[in-house]
């Protein structure tokens, strides 16, 4: 009797059920189907934080921002930033790893935290982060002191060579973006230049307009508010061909250099094991964000290019630009620590 009232209680349930999930295998399955259809129908439900590695009113802050705000108006729920600076980028994406993989933390991040990244990082570069999207695209520009004699790009590269050692350059720290294009840029003229690490783009740049260094690699939002006043010379912009933002007249340096051409990426992403729907929703967004007229115009005003991508299209991006660093690297036998 009592195998019967089971067989019984068991078909009622079963009827009770939608139809198309009676199939199902196990319970478990039918939670992991529930949770999916809940979690994409519900995300986001409370405020996103995006950490952002560097200091309030710096460049990437100044975008992050512009481009939150767009997120909070697109999402429904607010994208609030938190500002980590330190080493290089790197304390940023540290802090973002130590939150929950629950789409509810994402990490701005700059060339050092996956491209450039020290060997003393506690997180894994490629296996912790998943990419979400690209969202700036930057060239920067080959910038020296007034006081400095050189106009063009061959003139200082005439001086390095004739005086090897001779030359200092200004960065915003080992490791960083404008360390590395410094670096590639004595590799393809053949010129012995001696790197000067300042604590950030500001500091670099101060040391340039005092002559304490006499050349250096700045970001074009770093670099074009003090080249437009007059108070440092642009030789050259860094990317091969025009980028959104930067001013036409400047040259680039490929002209002088063959086979120069680099830029910058600025990209967001998430701790691995984010839900993949989340982390193609962001991404979805972010592309929408970054596509709208007033957006653009922001950003662009900033020296800087919008540009989206697909979490795919950003991995293999990545990809290329980390094995191009690190052949360049161990050409110029830097060792990031």
């Amino acid at each position: 009797m009592n195998k019967d009232m089971n067989h019984n209680a068991r078909r009622t349930l079963l009827k009770a059920l939608p139809a198309a999930l009676v199939g199902s295998v196990s319970g478990a399955s039918l939670l992991t189907a529930f949770s999916a259809h809940a979690n994409d129908d519900t995300w986001p439900n409370k405020p996103i934080r995006l950490i952002v590695p560097a200091a309030p009113g710096g460049g990437a802050d100044t975008v992050g921002r512009i481009v939150a705000q767009g997120l909070s108006e697109n999402l429904g729920k607010s994208v609030i930033v938190d500002n980590r600076a330190g080493a290089a980028g790197t304390l940023g994406v540290t802090s973002g790893l130590q939150s929950p993989a629950d789409g509810y933390t994402f990490i701005w991040c700059t060339p050092s935290a996956q491209i450039m990244t020290p060997g003393s990082v506690r997180y894994d570069p490629v296996k912790d982060i998943v990419p979400v999207s690209l969202v700036v695209s930057a060239s920067y520009l080959l910038v020296v002191g007034n006081q400095q004699p050189w106009h063009k790009v061959q003139d200082l590269v005439a001086a390095a060579r004739a005086k090897p050692g001779s030359i200092n350059y200004g960065t915003a720290g080992t490791g960083t973006f404008g360390h590395y294009m410094a670096a590639s840029f004595g590799l393809a003229t053949g010129s012995e230049l001696v790197q000067i690490p300042y604590a950030g783009e500001g500091p670099a740049m101060v040391a340039l307009m005092r002559g304490d260094v006499q050349m250096a690699f700045i970001s074009g939002a770093g670099a074009l508010p003090h080249v437009t006043s007059g108070r440092v010379r642009a030789l050259g912009v860094s990317s091969a061909a025009h980028m959104e933002g930067v001013p036409t007249d400047i040259p680039f340096v490929a002209n002088s250099v063959p086979g120069f051409d680099l830029v910058a990426i600025n990209y967001i992403a998430a701790r691995a094991g984010t839900p993949q729907h989340i982390v193609d929703k962001m991404s979805q967004a972010i592309q929408t964000v970054l596509a709208t007229p007033a957006v653009r115009e922001r950003v662009i005003g900033l020296g800087v290019s919008p540009v989206a991508s697909t979490p795919d299209a950003l991995g293999r991006r990545v990809a290329v630009e980390r094995k191009r660093v690190q052949d360049t690297l161990q050409r110029a036998k830097i060792v990031l620590e």
